[in-house]
């Protein structure tokens, strides 16, 4: 970075007492709300972030760790008075109160666009737990302030509380308010005290749609499973067994039971990378995956494949069977890269092995196949009409 240019720093707390709703120690996906605050400020931009804190514990180290993962300069602030002199007057410094998780994406876009204050009316506010402005308004926890605020603490002692300092100082200088949508402390967007997982943005990734879908799905036991570790680790476990005992299956000549065994063993290994995924500090500050990430199904889902070859087999020829089976699972994945609820449908693709177990075991191996893939290349020829015509207007 160039001498003269802007940049911009990121103040986080870590006081309030253990146990405190509002704790930065709060765990949030298993993870606490202080990490989730440095993938936050590493997202907006910020290379170096300080953390006043009166003691070096172990969440202050990981914060660090996460912070230097990212990219960005870590300093502990354990009087108010050491951020006078920190920032120069064009750079930027971004203040979260404690305990706020932003849980949307779109929140971060409030805090692009230079110095600003994040306000909400008060009969919302308080409730919630954030600090009161005045008589109409709160602070909504969040201020991207310039540097030249910090000036105004010099005045102050030694015991100030950093952000109500700031906060105060950014209000004489008249930094600009802006009103936080009013829905999203309902929908736990933001909040002091919410322990739902942060949304990730929208991208191709397989991992990233799994994820999305699962929460919609099964939100209480995603919420009950990403606090245990251990039966997650279990579920990947025994996913790796049933993947063996599906090889099993197919050296055995049973390609019905080993598809199966498949779809379960899809079913646990997806559980597995989607909570992984889910107790990641990082999830806004990192680079979008891209398909790579659906290379970690592939062992399941060449097996799959041979498992759907070896039954069909047993009514066709050996060169028709992998011609069928290799078609119809490369149609599947090419519908599931189809944008909309059609191509989700081919996302998980664990109820195609199950239909086409079902459908063998009826001694019907061409058809489960068969039908599925004329699904697949319809969503494929509806979509790409879609996008023609949208290309002509």
């Amino acid at each position: 970075m160039a001498p003269d240019t802007p940049s911009r720093t990121a103040l986080l707390t870590l006081d309030a007492p253990v146990g405190s709703a509002a704790s930065g120690r709060r765990l949030v996906g298993g993870t606490s709300v202080l990490e989730r605050q440095v993938d936050a400020a590493l997202a907006l931009g910020c290379r170096s972030i300080w953390l006043f804190t009166s003691q070096q514990d172990e969440l202050a180290i990981a914060a660090q760790r996460l912070a230097e993962k990212g990219g960005a300069r870590f300093r502990l602030i354990q009087r108010g008075r050491q951020l006078l002199g920190g920032l120069r007057q064009d750079d930027q410094l971004l203040v979260l109160a404690e305990g706020l998780l932003i849980a949307d994406p779109s929140g971060f876009d409030l805090l692009s666009d230079g110095p600003v204050v994040l306000r909400l009316p008060a009969e919302q506010g308080e409730p919630a737990g954030f600090e009161r402005l005045d008589r109409d308004y709160c602070w909504a926890g969040a201020m991207v302030i310039p540097g030249r605020v910090l000036e105004g603490l010099d005045a102050l002692g030694e015991d100030i509380a950093p952000a109500s300092a700031l906060l105060r100082a950014a209000r004489i200088a008249r930094i600009r308010e802006v009103a936080l949508p009013e829905p999203w402390l309902a929908q736990d967007r933001w909040s002091l005290h919410s322990v739902k997982p942060p949304q990730l943005a929208k991208s191709p990734d397989t991992g990233e749609q799994d994820i999305a879908a699962m929460r919609g799905r099964a939100e209480r036991l995603r919420h009950w499973l990403v606090d245990r570790p251990n039966i997650v680790f279990a579920g990947g476990v025994a996913s790796i067994l049933l993947t063996f005992s599906a090889g099993v299956s197919l050296y055995s000549d049973h390609p019905a039971y080993a598809l199966a065994l498949i779809a379960l063993a899809s079913i646990l290994a997806r559980a597995w990378f989607s909570l992984r995924q889910l107790s990641n500090p990082l999830v806004y500050s990192v680079p979008a995956p891209t398909w790579s990430s659906a290379l970690k199904l592939l062992p399941l889902e060449a097996l799959g494949v041979i498992g759907l070859g070896l039954g069909l087999a047993s009514e066709t020829s050996w060169q028709s069977s992998i011609y069928i089976a290799v078609v119809a699972w490369a149609s599947w994945l090419i519908a599931s890269r189809e944008p909309g609820r059609s191509g989700r449908i081919f996302q998980d693709r664990w109820p195609f092995w199950l239909g086409c177990a079902v459908a063998g075991t009826a001694e019907q191996w061409i058809a489960g196949p068969a039908a599925l893939t004329a699904l697949a290349l319809g969503v494929i020829v509806l979509n790409m009409r879609n996008r023609a015509a949208i290309t002509h207007v």
